[in-house]
């Protein structure tokens, strides 16, 4: 039997699709308060007409209760770990860091009592550590304490301590740090929310570059992972490095609406996040920009994807693949 946890979620959500599309059953951890309306969505777009859904049993539970992870780890022998908090709003900082690091602790901890023959976690960039300008990042670079990091790398590097002290105690893993990740999933999440943004008339691109990887490719290098005989290693999944620029400019040619036209560059961002953050407080509401978020859009980072290749012989779809992938959905379920 196959646990996955984070079912709910754009990775999670893909790695069903997946795994049940090769006829494989497979128990996924979601909150009592979960919606699954957009995995049947996802899944009907892939696959119309389909029952790949009879595959999945859906269990209740939670990484912060180590008690359901026990019940929920019955009869399992392969993991994989996509449950994550993914914020940078202030506010939400101690329930990121409970959940990605106490979390993935409470999941190593389970896995290792219960007899987990392989752990799949899917990281992410973020974790990797930010590099010395201008050099690219691969998975040899060494983490280091800096501003630079925001509070969501350092919660997903935390998360990646705890699954390498499980590998130490004795259980096999493997990670994956996928860059930003883009597919189909709910509007007000992910990569997704930045289809609909653009979709819906921004107007305005940063100056920032980085690393952009398709959820399909995600979900299969990390079914590869787990079946191949590869444990202890990390991996970086990247398909291409472009700037923001041309990643709006690709989605809005798909989604059919003008892309933005004007550079907010390091100046204007850091007065929109200062406005923003005046009138989340005003409105009772969380930011849209952030500081983290505001100096991110407008830094460059080009990441290495050689390692990924040459162990598996990977080859990644494009970013306009991707969007037209996202296009699609968004096209079929008028979102």
């Amino acid at each position: 039997m196959i646990l996955l946890t984070g079912g709910t979620g754009l990775v999670g959500t893909h790695l069903l699709y997946e795994l049940t599309a090769a006829g494989k059953k497979v128990r996924a951890l979601k909150r009592k308060e979960s919606n699954t309306d957009v995995i049947e969505k996802v899944f009907e777009y892939y696959n119309p007409g389909g029952n790949q859904l009879d595959l999945i049993e859906w269990v209740d539970g939670n990484v912060a209760d180590i008690f359901s992870l026990r019940e929920a780890l019955e009869g399992v022998k392969e993991v994989y770990h996509c449950a994550a908090v993914v914020s940078f709003v202030p506010s939400e900082r101690p329930q990121m860091l409970k959940i990605n690091i106490e979390g993935t602790a409470n999941l190593v901890n389970a896995c290792l009592l219960e007899g987990v023959e392989k752990l799949c976690h899917c990281s992410s960039i973020a974790a990797v550590g930010r590099p010395d300008k201008g050099t690219w990042v691969d998975e040899s670079l060494i983490w280091k304490t800096s501003r630079k990091n925001s509070y969501y790398s350092i919660s997903k590097f935390g998360a990646e301590r705890e699954v390498w002290r499980g590998s130490e105690e004795g259980l096999n893993v493997v990670i994956v740090n996928p860059s930003v990740i883009l597919g189909p999933g709910d509007p007000n999440r992910s990569s997704a929310r930045l289809f609909t943004t653009v979709k819906n008339g921004l107007r305005f691109y940063s100056s920032g570059a980085t690393g952009f990887v398709d959820a399909r490719d995600v979900a299969n290098a990390m079914m590869v992972l787990m079946e191949k005989n590869i444990v202890n290693e990390r991996f970086i999944l990247n398909s291409e490095n472009i700037s923001y620029r041309e990643l709006f400019q690709t989605i809005a040619r798909h989604a059919e609406v003008k892309p933005p036209f004007f550079k907010a560059g390091k100046f204007l961002s850091e007065i929109a996040w200062r406005l923003e953050k005046a009138r989340s407080i005003v409105m009772g509401s969380n930011p849209l920009i952030t500081r983290e978020t505001a100096r991110s859009a407008n830094s460059n980072y080009r990441f290495s994807n050689e390692k990924i290749k040459n162990e598996l012989g990977m080859e990644f779809r494009t970013v306009d693949e991707a969007a037209e992938n996202m296009a699609g959905f968004f096209r079929k379920f008028k979102v």
